[in-house]
């Protein structure tokens, strides 16, 4: 486990997608843990005290005003039992930032689990209910019982890859004279390297768009700066033997729950890798296919999905999905053929979706008759699709049929508010473009 766990953590270093995804997949938390505990130590040791040294907490004399005031304090106590204090500690501004940036950070000394609780307690379920917020398909609770340990598993793994140089460098810097703004900059690039290291993990979970991955993220982010100032305070109390102990058993079954989300899906991939021994079973490529999709792996989805194929030509899942992929990455005269592939099996394929997706691969070639066809057999089966809607509004008003497609996008509209919450959360993306239309519309 050791070995194998060592190289998914090297490899998010030079092959962050892939890696990510075996993390997942074959990834243990516990291992995670220890390491990220360790090199958070070393990290502290090598680069952030040179920071809380030189600017957090200086050391300074007091100046005859200050020393005078100290006296005057202590001057009803027992100069035998209490020492006068001859010195202070300041916190200096940080470069470019100031003073002020002493609100969200801090670099006092961690103890040994500081990192790995942070991420456990705040950070882990403050992303979950952001990507919640923005509209995943799932409500908190869901996703927290779904997808906490992965996502841990996950975040503990991307901190030790995006530390684990710096706090080398700090290591062979030290010998040279490392300085204290040579470590806050290595410290700045190790929290971007995580940043970015956790966007791709929410890509991969989540199917959430880099852009906005970052976004919740670097807002996450504020929780470390909560978790500074909490476990300052409450820390020999919270990590009481005795308080941990009563906790565990009583969070027991929550805990088992989210332990077993992350062996379920573990034993679920190994599953249908096992499956595809067999050279005539083209569905376990298929839904090994579909994992990576979902998780925005496109070159591992599209080779499963042609093995699926070779197998079985008739495969029209995997036909189908290779067209969406193909128009996902702008090869649409791929998509046309596998769309193709796909109506000379069914033309009722995925309750008609694939009228839909023929639909919108001719509105992205710019072929607007030939989209405007495909829609509308779709809406004769699906008449309050919100996403068939949308293309086809966009179809007519590339037609220069602008009235009917304000009425398509008011339909659309329309659609998406009288469905049950349950489906809202998975279509209010196209809801919100449909009204983005309206009002460029009414702008115009």
């Amino acid at each position: 486990m050791i070995w194998e766990n060592t190289k998914l953590l090297l490899g998010l270093l030079y092959r962050p997608v892939s890696s990510m995804g075996r993390i997942v997949d074959e990834g243990h938390w516990l291992y995670a843990a220890v390491v990220v505990a360790a090199l958070s130590m070393i990290f502290h040791a090598t680069v952030t005290s040179l920071i809380y040294d030189n600017y957090e907490a200086v050391y300074r004399e007091l100046t005859p005003a200050e020393q005078q005031a100290a006296n005057e304090a202590y001057e009803d106590e027992d100069s035998e039992e209490f020492e006068r204090p001859h010195y202070t500690f300041d916190r200096l501004p940080l470069p470019l930032v100031g003073p002020r940036a002493w609100w969200f950070v801090s670099f006092a000394p961690p103890s040994f689990f500081t990192a790995v609780l942070a991420m456990a307690i705040l950070y882990i379920p403050c992303l979950i209910l952001l990507v919640a917020m923005a509209g995943a398909n799932a409500s908190f609770s869901v996703l927290l019982r779904r997808d906490y340990g992965p996502l841990f598993t996950c975040g503990l793994m991307a901190w030790a890859a995006a530390h684990l140089p710096f706090a080398l460098a700090g290591l062979a810097l030290e010998r040279l004279g490392l300085s204290e703004k040579t470590a806050l900059g290595l410290w700045t690039v190790s929290a971007i390297c995580f940043g970015l290291l956790m966007a791709l993990g929410l890509r991969m979970l989540f199917g959430i768009n880099y852009s906005k991955g970052i976004l919740l993220v670097a807002v996450a982010a504020l929780s470390f700066s909560i978790q500074a100032k909490l476990f300052a305070s409450v820390s020999p109390y919270l990590f009481s033997p005795f308080l941990l102990f009563y906790a565990f058993n009583m969070f027991r079954g929550d805990i088992g729950d989210i332990g077993f989300s992350l062996r379920q899906r573990q034993g679920f991939r190994r599953s249908m890798e096992a499956a595809t021994i067999n050279p005539r079973d083209g569905s376990a490529h298929y839904q090994l296919g579909l994992i990576y999709q979902y998780r925005r792996q496109y070159a591992e989805a599209i080779s499963r999905f042609e093995k699926a194929v070779k197998i079985d030509n008739e495969e029209t899942d995997a036909h189908f999905q290779l067209g969406r992929v193909a128009r996902e990455q702008g090869r649409l005269q791929d998509a046309i053929n596998h769309f193709s592939a796909v109506l000379g099996q069914d033309d009722k394929h995925a309750q008609s979706e694939i009228w839909r997706e023929i639909g919108a691969t001719y509105l992205a070639a710019s072929m607007f008759s030939e989209a405007k066809d495909a829609l509308e057999k779709f809406l004769e089966r699906r008449a309050y699709d919100p996403e068939g809607l949308y293309y086809y509004g966009k179809t007519l008003e590339q037609l220069e049929q602008r009235d009917a497609a304000r009425e398509v996008f008011a339909r659309c509209v329309e659609a998406v508010k009288t469905m049950p919450s349950y489906r809202y959360r998975e279509q209010r993306k196209w809801d919100k473009l449909a009204r983005d239309r309206l009002s460029a519309r009414q702008t115009a």
